[in-house]
């Protein structure tokens, strides 16, 4: 509507500028016509009269002498009744009557023109600066037209050509009027979320291949070892019963880094591709680690490491997060840590703090530390550095699982350590707001009742 607006504006607008100027030009030229003819364009002159008593002139308001009416009267005897004064062109009437014993005659002379000349002058005038002027203003109005609506149409066509042939990183201006302007910016973000789309595609596509690569280089080890234990018992090497039962636990267990494998891969597949649906909840952040440190210390234990919890929150605190979801996320980050903490001495420790509207929840250990070369590199996908790569088992998905659900619970994930001196992981969690916690608990007292 915009668009037809304009263009019914633009035509009204010529008209009116052609019949304002047309009008302003033919008052000019009909005032100089006039001045040109003697005829006056201000006023037309009045009646001229002279009043004669008994042939004797008693009033005269014009430059007649006697011989001159004398004259006028003879004209009009001969039926001649118009005369020249002073260089304009007068009709004469004459109108005789009585008062008492006095005669009495009235000379009237009316100015008479010839406008025929000046009225074809001034149409013929009147329709050349009429065509002339509309001619200009459609040719200014179609300029405008040009450059507002046709130019911009033109190389929106020109764009969506190079798009059609495959050349998405064209980009169409933001120009036109009206609607124009919204046909460019609705194809130019048509094409941003093209190029998106194929970009994405090309992220999965290129994610697939490395998946598929990594992983099969990662499986190859444990797939291998399977073999060969059941390989051993089939080909007698486990000549007893003892080792027959040695090797297929062995077997077994590779079978379980296996799963774990896959399901990583699976897991970090549906997280990259957002099929992975998340439940949040009201949590008791300082709980919620307490109970997860006492589950896994039995664990450390069997391997003689410790893990420790330190809660220095004051007060009871909740967060918004997704429990099953966060329960992966630190007990991947424990099980890492516990993979690079020694034996005997090998402690972690999770601590809980606070600041003004998040929480903190830190992982320490005193492990071998990370170089600052890799620390930059732990949360991508399939990163290990050189010592990693000696633990059997590991998928190299852990830390990269760990910061794609932690940034889908709107949290933030950093590391910070030195190679040598241990490793600490951080992760931000918000607080719940302090009037969102009491509305919930309003909420749960008004279900309860």
């Amino acid at each position: 509507m915009k668009l037809r607006h304009y263009l019914l504006g633009q035509n009204v607008s010529v008209l009116i500028v052609t019949i304002v100027i047309t009008a302003c030009f033919s008052l000019l030229f009909g005032s100089l016509s006039l001045r040109a003819q003697n005829i006056p364009n201000s006023h037309w002159q009045a009646d001229k009269i002279v009043l004669l008593k008994s042939n004797q002139i008693i009033y005269n308001d014009t430059t007649l002498s006697e011989f001159n009416i004398e004259e006028l009267q003879m004209n009009l005897k001969m039926g001649i009744s118009e005369t020249e004064l002073a260089g304009s062109r007068y009709r004469v009437h004459t109108e005789a009557f009585r008062l008492g014993a006095e005669d009495y005659l009235m000379i009237q002379m009316t100015p008479s023109y010839d406008l025929s000349l000046f009225y074809r002058q001034l149409i013929l005038f009147v329709i050349a600066v009429f065509l002339i002027t509309f001619v200009i203003s459609c040719i200014v109005a179609q300029q405008m037209n040009e450059k507002r609506i046709i130019r911009p149409v033109v190389r929106l066509k020109e764009e969506t050509d190079r798009l059609a042939a495959g050349n998405l990183d064209t980009q169409i201006a933001d120009e036109g009027y009206g609607e124009v302007n919204e046909l460019t910016q609705a194809v130019e973000s048509l094409r941003l979320r093209l190029k998106e789309s194929i970009a994405s595609q090309e992220h999965y596509d290129e994610n697939r291949k490395f998946l598929m690569s990594s992983i099969s280089h990662d499986l190859k080890t444990p797939v291998t070892a399977v073999r060969g234990y059941i390989e051993g018992v089939l080909d007698g090497v486990a000549d007893t019963q003892e080792k027959q039962k040695n090797y297929l636990s062995k077997a077994a267990e590779k079978t379980v880094l296996i799963t774990n494998m896959i399901d990583d891969l699976l897991l970090y597949s549906k997280l990259d591709l957002n099929q992975i649906p998340f439940d949040y909840e009201r949590v008791d952040i300082a709980k919620y680690l307490a109970d997860f440190v006492e589950d896994c210390k039995m664990v450390f234990l069997q391997e003689e490491k410790q893990i420790l919890f330190f809660n220095d929150l004051a007060g009871t605190v909740f967060v918004r997060l997704d429990p099953k979801r966060f329960r992966r996320v630190v007990q991947n980050i424990a099980d890492n840590a516990k993979k690079h903490i020694p034996k005997g001495e090998g402690k972690v420790e999770v601590s809980l703090r606070q600041t003004h509207s998040s929480v903190i929840i830190e992982f320490s250990d005193n492990g071998e530390g990370i170089s600052k070369e890799d620390l930059p590199h732990i949360f991508e996908r399939f990163y290990r550095a050189d010592s990693a790569r000696k633990i059997e088992g590991s998928s190299g998905l852990g830390l990269a699982i760990a910061k794609q659900m932690v940034t889908e619970m709107d949290g933030r994930i950093w590391a910070v350590s030195e190679l040598g001196q241990g490793s600490r992981i951080m992760i931000s969690m918000k607080k719940i707001p302090i009037m969102e916690e009491k509305a919930e608990n309003e909420k749960n007292l008004n279900h309860r009742g």
